[in-house]
């Protein structure tokens, strides 16, 4: 037994009719559960008989085939709300809608050379530990109160406000694992009472950037851990955890989660991801853990 989650972020959907969509192209036979509206967003979760592999095969070449305009997840199973889970998102690109550190670098001159760099690192072409260590050195000598600036213009993104209010009302656990700033997610974690923060903080002396993060560096591999942690402080079910990022270095996290989501991502990423939200936002997650709930 497989499951298909399809969403589209539309005021007017028909969700048997993509579900007939997808019987006819790829011949599985959906069987619809239950559909429901979110907000923007109308989504559908259906049963299917064909094992889940050859499910996200046939799906993968139809979205490649028909440049369908609607997200398709399949799973042998999905998180729910019935039970305790954790959701950890990266930050960047995935919680907000800028590369915080881009930003600090706009506003200090050097925004050319460090959104190079951001660029290379999110599509995997350069290790992210390098490109973060020579980001951040370009940014010494600045003024620290530029982070209160960038956090003037640190707008969510679209749907985590229902994500997070939707989890937190059934006691899920919420983190944030990111290569970004400490400094720049404390607006989040105060606003939304996170569990968890797992992400690089900038060296600040006399008000002045060093160039230099104070801390261990927060590269793909201490993102997992971060989720893992979070997963044994908490006790929760390996098979309840939800990760969303968008960069080559948030692959190990999505891998290690039951329901990993590439979020508007690089292509690599979403090449790799189980799951890809393209044409939704947020509120895609909080509609398939209602809708199997």
């Amino acid at each position: 037994m497989s499951y298909v989650f399809i969403v589209k972020k539309a005021e007017h959907f028909n969700i048997d009719a993509a579900g007939e969509h997808f019987e006819k192209l790829t011949s599985l036979k959906l069987n619809k559960i239950k559909a429901k509206k979110l907000n923007s967003h109308v989504g559908g979760l259906f049963s299917c008989e064909v094992p889940e592999t050859k499910v996200r095969s046939k799906i993968k070449k139809l979205i490649e085939k028909d440049s369908i305009d609607f997200d398709v997840w399949c799973s042998e199973s999905f998180p729910t709300l019935k039970r305790r889970g954790e959701i950890c998102l990266d930050m960047d690109m995935t919680s907000v809608q800028i590369e915080g550190i881009d930003e600090i670098a706009r506003r200090l001159g050097v925004f050319g050379k460090v959104s190079k760099i951001t660029e290379q690192a999110m599509h995997g072409g350069m290790d992210f530990t390098e490109s973060l260590k020579q980001r951040v050195a370009l940014l010494e000598g600045g003024s620290a109160q530029v982070i209160e600036e960038v956090k003037s213009i640190m707008n969510e993104t679209d749907g985590l406000d229902i994500l997070m209010n939707t989890v937190t009302d059934h006691n899920w656990v919420k983190g944030i694992c990111s290569g970004g700033f400490e400094q720049l997610i404390c607006v989040l974690e105060n606003k939304y009472g996170l569990d968890m923060v797992c992400a690089n903080s900038l060296e600040i002396k006399e008000g002045k950037l060093t160039g230099r993060v104070d801390k261990r560096i927060v590269d793909a591999e201490v993102k997992l851990e971060g989720v893992l942690e979070l997963k044994k402080r908490e006790n929760i079910d390996a098979s309840q955890i939800i990760v969303l990022g968008d960069g080559a270095n948030d692959l190990k996290m999505i891998d290690g989660a039951a329901l990993g989501i590439a979020y508007h991502a690089k292509p690599l990423v979403q090449k790799l991801a189980p799951a890809c939200i393209n044409h939704s936002d947020l509120t895609a997650v909080a509609l398939l853990l209602l809708l199997n709930s």
